[in-house]
């Protein structure tokens, strides 16, 4: 009887052992995935930031772009036209 009682203790005593242990390997899961997320929360920001960014800098160089085919415009149309006079 007291083998068994032993046996039995012993066989509770492992498996306690390894639900702490199973706890422990959840904690680092769980910090793991908290990581992981607050890496995808950085990325997602900074990809915005690089997006908006872009688009400034792509808006940016439609408007000089356009700025300076209005003035080519305006300068054919001026020495075509002979100066000022032909606007009066």
């Amino acid at each position: 009887m007291k083998k068994q009682i032993e046996d039995t203790r012993q066989i509770m005593s492992t498996n306690i052992d390894k639900v702490l242990e199973r706890g422990e390997r959840l904690d680092d899961v769980m910090d793991k995935s908290e990581a992981m997320k607050n890496t995808a929360d950085a990325f997602r920001k900074k990809g915005k930031e690089l997006r908006r960014k872009m688009w400034w800098q792509n808006t940016k160089m439609k408007i000089i772009i356009a700025a300076v085919v209005l003035l080519l415009i305006v300068i054919l149309f001026f020495s075509i036209c002979g100066g000022v006079a032909c606007v009066t």
